[in-house]
């Protein structure tokens, strides 16, 4: 489940789990991870005109009724409401192009999935839904945010493999129609997440293989329709082939 989430995230869940046991919680709850953010990363540079983290710490502890002290050694599971923003993550994080699970990110599940405390707290002190999207956004173009195709972050994902041949002197042109107009169609669908050009020169023409990576074959049905081994092929592309798959083929990422 955490295999998306950034250090900085999985920090910010430890920091939750440590205020759920300082403040004697039973469950780990919005208003813990909450607290847990502000511990990892206390300055939400990306929301304009926020209160200071320190005012929505001391706001966010005090809507937490205290009670004594468990100690580490016991199991502090999450709640409900905090299970369902987790749920949330990966769907927004794949909403908005990105690939990490960031601090950011429980902020925004806290405020989209729940109406308590830590939400209306946030609400009041400024922090805004789009603003904390606008910011993840801006991130997701980062190249970095998305590892590279080795990267362990790819391992239980879905490779899709089609193969097309195409016509001598035709080559630019057919990779200039993948870079302009498949890979930006695509990288707008929730659960994409990397897509490669490979070529090799055969009879008759140069043969490329197109590899798109997605979070699951669910995901590829927004690409595919029902039947996900359909190639996808537009009349613009077809001009430009001698031969290709009708079929894609589709691979369990390893490593």
């Amino acid at each position: 489940m955490f295999e998306r989430y950034s250090e900085s995230a999985r920090r910010a869940l430890f920091f939750a789990r440590y205020e759920a046991s300082q403040l004697g919680g039973l469950t780990i709850e919005p208003e813990h991870l909450v607290l847990g953010v502000l511990r990892e990363a206390p300055i939400l540079a990306f929301v304009d005109g926020v209160d200071g983290a320190a005012t929505i710490r001391e706001r966010v502890a005090r809507a937490v009724e205290a009670k004594p002290k468990v100690p580490t050694s016991v199991e502090i599971p999450f709640s409900h409401d905090t299970k369902a923003v987790l749920e949330r993550l990966p769907i927004e994080a794949d909403n908005l192009k990105g690939y990490w699970i960031t601090p950011a990110h429980l902020l925004l599940g806290v405020m989209v999935k729940t109406n308590g405390a830590a939400a209306r707290i946030l609400h009041d002190a400024g922090v805004e839904v789009d603003a904390i999207r606008d910011h993840l956004r801006r991130a997701a173009e980062d190249p970095d945010d998305r590892p590279a195709a080795n990267s362990p972050g790819f391992r239980g994902l879905v490779a899709r493999q089609w193969t097309g041949v195409v016509k001598s002197g035709r080559e630019d042109e057919y990779v200039r129609h993948l870079q302009q107009v498949t890979f930006p169609a695509i990288e707008r669908l929730p659960g994409f997440a990397h897509a490669g050009i490979l070529r090799r020169d055969v009879e008759g023409g140069t043969e490329f293989q197109v590899i798109t990576v997605w979070r699951s074959l669910a995901a590829i049905e927004a690409f595919a329709g029902s039947d996900v081994t359909k190639a996808v092929v537009p009349p613009e592309a077809q001009a430009l082939l001698l031969r290709y798959d009708d079929r894609a083929v589709h691979y369990e990422i390893v490593q």
